[in-house]
């Protein structure tokens, strides 16, 4: 059987840096341990909003927080307590066993895209005993048309826990961002290469020739070759017309 699930509950819009180091905090922590969770953004999801103000205290709605099987485990002081004092397994309840049927009252809220860093995807968190409940598999997926460009890919494969989920691009598209950045050259190369894009084939057509060029050449077609003699006047034109 498994553990109970392990919810997170953060927000993007983390104006003050205490917030925002007790977010990155809980969330290093987690990945660290590879302890799967289920992240949930309360300044864009209303469902799991509702949730953490039904499960949780009055006086202990203040995030970052944590539920653990739907039960409310202690605040974020709690939460560094049991990390420093090696009490994390209780706290998270990871020895435990959770049998949805019986143990949940609700199901979960639906999860949805997660724009805080370090967040990374609850598909690639969750254990494969519980993807098939949060992942149902869509039957009628195979039949609905996918609008792709040829050659793009999701770039949240590359770049996790940033809210990029289902963010398609292309090879082109990274060169062009790389090159908006001021990069070029072999630095250029090496980023889009980090981001698992390919060669650069924008400029793969042969280039028109500017106008500075077309006028050089076409004065050098006018101008004698080398070793080619200046042909010289007929004088004996003016000659006969003297005459």
């Amino acid at each position: 059987m498994p553990s109970p699930p392990i919810q997170v509950f953060l927000t993007t819009i983390a104006s003050q840096p205490v917030l925002r180091k007790r977010q990155e905090y809980i969330l290093r922590i987690l990945q660290t341990k590879k302890i799967p969770f289920t992240p949930y953004d309360l300044a864009s999801d209303e469902d799991a909003k509702r949730l953490w103000k039904r499960k949780t205290p009055l006086d202990k709605q203040q995030l970052p927080g944590i539920l653990v099987g739907g039960r409310y485990p202690g605040d974020f002081d709690a939460f560094e307590g049991a990390v420093e004092c090696d009490e994390l397994d209780t706290f998270l309840r990871l020895k435990e066993t959770w049998n949805a049927d019986v143990d949940e009252d609700r199901p979960a809220p639906a999860v949805k895209p997660v724009g805080v860093p370090g967040a990374v995807p609850v598909s690639q968190m969750t254990p494969e005993h519980h993807k098939p409940k949060y992942f149902p598999k869509d039957p009628d997926a195979s039949l609905k048309p996918v609008n792709k460009r040829e050659g793009d890919f999701d770039i949240s494969t590359e770049l996790e826990g940033f809210g990029l989920q289902g963010v398609r691009v292309t090879d082109d598209d990274l060169w062009q961002l790389v090159a908006d950045l001021g990069l070029d050259g072999d630095e250029a190369a090496d980023m889009v290469n980090s981001l698992g894009g390919g060669a650069d084939t924008r400029n793969s057509a042969e280039p028109s020739p500017s106008r500075s060029e077309l006028k050089t050449q076409a004065h050098q077609e006018t101008e004698p070759g080398e070793g080619e003699a200046t042909p010289i006047a007929d004088n004996n034109v003016s000659k006969d017309y003297k005459h």
